[in-house]
């Protein structure tokens, strides 16, 4: 008897009391609860995103990278977005994350995959990767 007491009140404890924490896609009443979730989805990108310019270089030669943006309406103009970059640069490479453009001088040989995102000011995300390739 005691041990169902314990199992039965550990239950009540471990058991939310409201549907909405057990399913957060629909709440007790069986209704959608889809728009308040629709606000951590950011809304689709009014612009494409890739990046241009020579992916392979020599050691110690210059690097000249750009994230380009383009609208997806023609004849629209690309909104003003800031940029990320994940990944890792070649030593001497550098990231200006206002413009997207990737720089510098790569001083060692290898091979190198960078991913350049750009957030537009609805949120809105698009992202392109390359591979430098540094060479002798």
């Amino acid at each position: 008897m005691i041990r169902a007491v314990v199992f039965f009140l550990g239950l009540a404890v471990a058991v939310p009391v409201h549907a909405e924490s057990i399913s957060p896609a629909l709440t007790w009443g069986g209704e959608s609860d889809v728009a308040h979730w629709s606000e951590f989805v950011p809304p689709p990108a009014a612009f494409s995103l890739s990046i241009a310019g020579e992916a392979s270089v020599t050691t110690g030669a210059a690097l000249d990278l750009r994230a380009v943006i383009h609208p997806v309406v023609t004849g629209r103009q690309p909104p003003p977005v800031t940029y990320l970059l994940f990944g890792k640069l070649p030593p001497g490479a550098t990231f200006d994350a206002s413009t997207g453009w990737i720089g510098g001088r790569a001083l060692e040989t290898g091979s190198h995959r960078v991913w350049v995102s750009a957030t537009d000011s609805t949120g809105a995300t698009e992202t392109a990767g390359v591979t430098i390739v540094v060479t002798q």
